[in-house]
């Protein structure tokens, strides 16, 4: 199965599940698509602070929390990521 090897090996060679994978990745993504627009708004108005965790500290911060690595120690593992996951969907789809 060539093709499901594509999407296991790199979360396999980081000790992920592709789930676990999948929702770490979505969350640096999405936490980058707001710190993007907000340092832009920071460039053109340099008074205004960017909110949400935005500012490059807070960023770098993130970004060694999130380190595959940091992530394979964490309490409970991958699973904690997809239970999460699953909580957040079915509620989603409860509404």
């Amino acid at each position: 199965m060539p093709i499901f090897r594509l999407f296991t090996e790199h979360p396999r060679e980081v000790g992920e599940t592709y789930l676990s994978h999948a929702a770490a990745a979505s969350k640096i993504a999405l936490k980058f698509a707001i710190a993007a627009p907000m340092q832009l708004l920071h460039a053109v108005f340099p008074f205004i602070k960017p909110p949400f965790g935005s500012d490059t500290a807070s960023m770098k911060s993130f970004l060694r929390k999130m380190s595959p690595k940091r992530r394979s120690k964490s309490c409970c593992g991958g699973n904690s990521v997809e239970v999460t996951l699953h909580k957040v969907f079915s509620r989603l789809f409860l509404l």
